[in-house]
């Protein structure tokens, strides 16, 4: 598995390099360049499976190429000739590995609440997965120092019946969310006990990796879109 950067690929201005999201302003045919890059680097013999992401807890179970149009935010596959991927800028990326199993999530903090991750991990064990085989990789994401929040938020945090003292910290007089400790309780929450979480913070590498909340903040609405890939070994 992968987790891509921004850097390497044919896009311009707030799109450059490696953007592989088709929906968000840049060229298509720029990002046509940029996927075929990465399915290159990665292994072009396979095909690459990617969702419409929609910030829900659906999953999807691929075991048969399908073009319909999947619109979810995790996916999971036993298939050697699969590749699987999901498109993020602040998003985290969470890759799962079992035994015969993998998967791939986009998680937003509005998915993660609703149990993405839970549900990803549910299925991996109601497919036959040990939590002891499980293994659990969190990518690049927006961390606590740059996960600034507002009051609307804590209302949020309010209906969801969840405790915002456990995930929101005062830092130099504004309300920061605590994103990476909502996933590892997510992640543990399951009995995964197997896994890692970056400590990479994608606003603040905004040179490496797209962060939509940095070009958010300087008054751009749209930016491009890191690509994550797994896959199974031949």
């Amino acid at each position: 598995y992968c987790f891509f950067t921004r850097n390497g690929g044919v896009s311009k201005k707030n799109f450059s390099s490696l953007n592989c999201a088709f929906n968000k302003g840049d060229e298509e045919q720029n990002v046509k360049k940029n996927r075929e890059y990465v399915h290159k680097k990665f292994c072009k013999k396979k095909k690459i499976i990617l969702m419409n992401q929609v910030h829900s807890n659906k999953i999807f179970f691929i075991n048969k190429i399908n073009s319909k149009n999947l619109y979810g935010d995790g996916i999971v596959s036993d298939r050697k000739d699969l590749i699987l991927g999901v498109l993020t800028a602040d998003c985290a990326p969470i890759v799962i590995l079992g035994k015969k199993y993998f998967g791939i999530i986009h998680a937003g903090w509005r998915g993660v609440f609703s149990g993405i991750i839970e549900n990803t991990i549910n299925f991996f064990l109601k497919k036959g997965e040990c939590k002891e085989d499980i293994f659990i990789d969190v990518g690049p994401h927006l961390r606590q120092n740059s996960f600034e929040v507002k009051n609307d938020f804590l209302i949020n945090l309010k209906k969801l019946e969840v405790n915002s003292d456990k995930y929101i910290s005062s830092i130099k007089k504004k309300l920061h969310f605590n994103f990476s400790l909502l996933i590892t309780n997510k992640i543990m929450s399951c009995g995964v006990c197997n896994f890692n979480i970056s400590e990479i913070d994608t606003y603040q590498n905004y040179n490496d990796f797209y962060s939509f909340r940095y070009y958010s903040k300087k008054g751009i609405k749209n930016c491009g879109r890191q690509i994550s890939l797994v896959s199974i070994k031949d």
